[in-house]
């Protein structure tokens, strides 16, 4: 598991490296922010399987982001196309699970 998805998924930060600091904070404030207005958005039954996306955008990807990177947004905007997936087939097909990958 990347470290970054098991600091997230666990709620803790645990900065191992003094340099890290800057990028945990930078990477726990999108995730957050994101994860919140999800929830406000469209509800918490769709908070878990899109906070799990983004979690699996970081995990997938190549290098982390530094600091100050805008890439962060890129993983969160990755995050928001599954979640439109997501939404349309549930408004297609309303009788199914939230659960469109």
């Amino acid at each position: 598991m990347h470290e970054l998805q098991r600091i997230l998924t666990n709620g803790r930060t645990i900065n191992r490296n003094p340099n890290c600091n800057n990028l945990m904070t930078t990477a726990e404030r999108e995730f957050v922010a994101f994860t919140r207005a999800v929830t406000e958005l469209f509800g918490p039954e769709y908070a878990g399987p899109s906070a799990e996306d983004w979690l699996n955008e970081v995990a997938s990807m190549e290098c982390t982001p530094g600091p100050t990177s805008p890439e962060w947004r890129l993983v969160t905007v990755a995050a928001l196309a599954r979640l439109a997936i997501r939404m349309t087939v549930a408004l297609r097909c309303p009788s199914s699970s939230h659960s469109a990958d």
